[in-house]
C-alpha cells in the first residue's frame, strides 16, 4: 500500500494535508534532542542507502551536539534548517523535515477532513491533474498536466485529453508546475508514446531488496500516438514523478525537452512521525533507469533545449511549428503520389465496368488501402460516387461499397449506394441492400432514412 503512493506523498498531496501548522509554545531543547535523536533512527531504519544513512545520522547527532541547530528557536525555523540540512548531506532532495497539523490526534483525521471539505478544490484537483488541453495555431496539441494522480482517478481525465489531441500534427506536454505523483500513472501516461514493450524504469526498494519494473504499457485507453512529434516543458518546479516522466521520454530519445532543470528529486519514500510536532519524508527507493542506470537526484533531469520556464511555450511552439512544417512537405509529396494511384485505378475501372467478383474484390482492396493511405473522411468517395452516380452508376456502387466498408454505421452512404444499384438497373439488390443496412446501423435516425429510401424504391417500382 505504502508504495502505491510513494510519489504522492512526496508531491501531489502532501502539501494539502499539511498546510495547517503547529507552532508550538513549549518547544524547547529537550524536544530539539528527542528529534534528533529519532530522526537519527529512522534514517538509518529506512533510508534506501544505508551506508549513506548511517554516515548522514552520525554527522547530523554530531552536528547537532556541536551546536549547528542552536539558533533556530521555534519549530518552523528548526524544520526548514532541517530539512536544507538533511537534502545536502545525503544529496537527496525528497529529504524534509515538516511540521505536523495543529490538531489533537485524536481527532486530527476528522480536523484535516472538514478543513479539506470546507475549503475551495485546489487547481486540477477535479480533473485529477489534467489542467488543460487545447489545440494551438498551426494545429499543435497542448497538454498540460499538474500532477501524475492516483491512476484509477486520472486514467480517464488522461484519456479524454490524449482523444482529443490524437488529430495534432505534434503534442507539447507541460509539466513545468507539476510536483510528481504516482509512477504508476507516468507509466500509462508514457505508454501512449511508444508501441514496443519497453522497459520504462525501475523502483529499487531497500525493504525486502526488491525491484519493481515499470514496462510500457500494450493497451491504453485512446489511440497509441507512437509517430507524434513531442515536447516536454520543463522547469526547476517539475519534481519527482514529472521528473520521472521527462526522464523516460528523454533517454528513449522520444521527446524533445525545452526549458529549465528540473527540482532533481528520484527517490520515492513515505512519511514518518517523529513526535507530535514534527514528521518526516524519508526515501525508502531510488529510480534506475535501463539506460543510463542512474537517474536525475540532485541533478534533474536536463533539457534539450535551455530557455527560461516562461519562454519554454513559446520556443516548444517555434519548434513544434518547423517540425510539423518538414514533416508535411514528406506527406506531400507521399499525397500526391497516392492521389495519382487513386485517379489511375478510377480509370481502370471506368474502363472496366463489366469485371468479375474476383476482379471487383482487388478494386474494393486496392480502395481500402488508398483510403487509410490518404486518411480520406466518409464524404471524399461519396462526394465521388455522387458525381457519377448518374452517367456510370456501376463505378458509383464500387465507390459507394469501398466506403461503408470503411463506415460501416452509416445509413446515409447505404442509401446512396442503393440508390446506385437502383439507377443501374438492380432494384432487387437495391432492396436486399437497404434491408440488410437496417440491421447493421443502429443509430435511430439513420434507421429512419434506410426506410425512407425502401419507401421510395417500392413507390418507384408501383409507378
Amino acid at each position: 500500500m505504502k508504495r502505491g503512493l510513494t510519489h504522492i506523498l512526496g508531491g501531489v498531496v502532501l502539501s494539502g494535508l499539511l498546510s495547517s501548522v503547529s507552532f508550538a509554545s513549549d518547544f524547547s531543547q529537550q524536544t530539539k534532542q528527542q528529534t534528533i535523536a529519532k530522526l537519527s533512527s529512522i534514517l538509518v531504519e529506512e533510508y534506501v542507502f544505508e551506508d549513506i544513512a548511517k554516515n548522514v545520522s552520525a554527522k547530523l547527532q554530531s552536528d547537532f551536539n556541536a551546536g549547528k541547530f542552536s539558533q533556530y528557536q521555534n519549530p518552523e525555523s528548526f524544520a526548514k534548517a532541517l530539512t536544507k540540512w538533511l537534502q545536502i548531506q545525503a544529496k537527496d532532495r525528497h529529504l524534509r523535515v515538516r511540521m505536523n497539523p495543529n490538531t489533537d490526534s485524536k481527532v486530527g483525521a476528522k480536523a484535516r477532513l472538514q478543513q479539506e471539505l470546507l475549503m475551495p478544490a485546489p487547481v486540477g484537483i477535479g480533473s485529477q491533474g489534467v489542467i488543460e488541453a487545447s489545440m494551438l495555431e498551426g494545429n499543435i496539441g497542448y497538454l498540460k498536466l499538474n500532477g501524475f494522480h492516483v491512476l484509477d482517478d486520472a486514467k480517464p481525465y488522461l484519456d479524454a485529453a490524449l482523444t482529443l489531441l490524437s488529430s495534432s500534427e505534434a503534442l507539447i506536454i507541460d509539466v513545468r508546475k507539476n510536483g510528481g505523483g504516482s509512477p504508476h500513472t507516468v507509466q500509462y501516461l508514457c505508454s501512449y508514446f511508444f508501441a514496443d514493450k519497453l522497459l520504462l524504469n525501475s523502483l529499487y526498494y531497500r525493504e525486502g531488496d526488491e525491484t519493481q519494473d515499470f514496462y510500457v504499457l500494450s493497451d491504453v485507453g485512446g489511440k497509441k500516438l507512437t509517430d507524434i512529434p513531442l515536447y516536454i516543458l520543463t522547469s526547476e518546479r517539475t519534481f519527482s514523478a514529472a521528473e520521472e516522466f521527462s526522464y523516460n521520454m528523454r533517454t528513449r530519445n522520444r521527446a524533445t525537452l525545452v526549458g529549465e532543470y528540473t527540482g532533481g528529486a528520484a527517490n520515492p519514500g513515505d512519511m514518518f512521525a517523529i513526535n507530535d510536532v514534527f514528521s518526516a519524508f524519508i526515501a525508502t527507493g531510488t529510480a534506475i533507469n535501463p539506460v543510463t542506470k542512474t537517474n536525475w537526484e540532485t541533478t534533474g533531469v536536463e533539457p534539450h533545449v535551455k530557455v527560461d520556464a516562461e519562454q519554454a511555450l513559446d520556443k516548444a511552439v517555434s519548434l513544434a511549428k518547423k517540425q510539423v512544417a518538414v514533416r508535411w512537405q514528406a506527406t506531400k509529396l507521399q499525397r500526391q503520389k497516392d492521389i495519382q494511384k487513386l485517379f489511375t485505378l478510377l480509370e481502370k475501372v471506368s474502363a472496366n465496368l463489366t469485371y468479375d467478383d474476383a476482379q471487383k474484390q482487388l478494386y474494393l482492396t486496392n480502395l481500402a488501402l488508398l483510403f487509410k493511405e490518404l486518411k480520406l473522411d466518409r464524404f471524399a468517395l461519396t462526394e465521388l460516387a455522387l458525381e457519377v452516380i448518374e452517367i456510370q452508376p456501376s463505378l458509383a456502387a464500387l465507390l459507394l461499397e469501398a466506403n461503408a466498408q470503411q463506415f460501416p454505421n452509416s445509413g446515409f452512404i447505404y442509401g446512396y449506394w442503393a440508390q446506385a444499384l437502383a439507377q443501374g438497373g438492380d432494384k432487387v439488390a437495391a432492396r436486399k441492400l437497404l434491408s440488410m443496412a437496417l440491421t447493421q446501423v443502429k443509430d435511430e435516425y439513420h434507421k429512419k432514412h434506410l426506410k425512407d429510401e425502401l419507401a421510395k424504391l417500392a413507390e418507384n417500382a408501383s409507378l
